[in-house]
């Protein structure tokens, strides 16, 4: 064994033989890594180490761990659902408020030609709350009541299926302030707990083939339906504008040359502005319908 020169302290003498390990063994490692579309991975490694020293037995050391890691990550999104949030839901019984297209309680407001194919209701208010020039156009020999029993009843009846719509178990919660434009969305029942928008492009309702599958919108605490300018609803799969349903809980809006399909059903009041265009109803049971040069069909079936 080979010595170093001897250091010194004060007040002692002590010689320090410092050994020399003969040259790092050698290490030899493999690492190979498989990953599939379905994030699954495999882990090889292979290491293999000798130790020889003179005046020392030899030593020969092998290690090979082995190391599979198999995993499939999940993610489901909760803004932007695109498939059926819940088994198709039952319809939304409309009662006597079916019996037209335009259903107010203080008023119906309308400026420029105007057109509804379906009727329209006012109550409890009378004729002096219809309001505008020129007067609204019934195209297609719709049932018109003003401040009678008629009206009265397909009020309290639009009342039961608000609450009934409402109240339906949630299929899909959307994020506050959420936005359906380029959406694709399937029969179900879809929940939001702030304004609704469609705004940043045109929503596709799909019915997958099933033209009875029914799709419910709850706008809940207060929330507003908002629909931008040009925006509209496309109805796919066999899906029809009657079996779909917006309860809001605050006021509906519809924007200049909006082409919207459904039946909206607002706590407080739906306007359209000029040119806007809706397959379905407009029932408003606390507020006032305003139309603005606008054409309103009764919905299918």
């Amino acid at each position: 064994m080979a010595s170093l020169p001897a250091f010194f302290m004060p007040g002692c003498t002590r010689q320090i033989s410092i050994p020399v390990f003969p040259a790092p063994p050698t290490s030899t490692a493999t690492r190979t890594v498989t990953q599939t579309p379905t994030a699954t991975a495999v882990l090889t490694t292979t290491s293999t180490a000798t130790e020889t020293s003179t005046g020392t037995p030899s030593r020969t050391a092998t290690e090979t761990p082995t190391n599979t890691v198999a995993s499939t990550p999940t993610e489901t999104p909760t803004t932007t659902p695109t498939s059926t949030p819940r088994a198709n839901p039952a319809v939304v019984d409309l009662g006597s408020a079916a019996n037209y297209v335009i259903l107010a309680y203080t008023g119906i407001s309308n400026s420029g030609p105007s057109t509804t194919c379906g009727g329209y209701g006012l109550s409890p208010n009378g004729l002096t709350s219809i309001t505008g020039s020129p007067a609204i156009v019934e195209s297609c020999g719709g049932a018109v009541n003003v401040g009678d029993g008629t009206a009265g009843t397909a009020k309290l009846d639009l009342g039961t299926a608000y609450t009934d719509a409402m109240g339906r178990p949630t299929g899909a919660t959307l994020a506050p302030g959420g936005d359906l434009g380029g959406l694709t969305l399937y029969p179900g029942v879809y929940t939001i707990n702030s304004d609704l928008l469609l705004s940043s492009g045109d929503l596709t309702l799909d019915a997958s083939g099933d033209p009875t599958g029914i799709f419910i919108f709850q706008v809940k605490t207060g929330g507003n339906l908002v629909v931008d300018p040009g925006r509209q609803v496309i109805l796919a799969g066999g899906a029809q504008s009657g079996n779909i349903f917006w309860a809001v809980s605050g006021y509906c809006s519809l924007d200049t040359t909006v082409s919207f399909a459904g039946n909206i059903m607002a706590y407080t009041s739906v306007t359209f502005n000029t040119g806007a265009v809706l397959l379905g109803r407009a029932l408003a049971s606390n507020g006032n319908v305003t139309l603005l040069t606008n054409t309103i069909t009764k919905p299918t079936p």
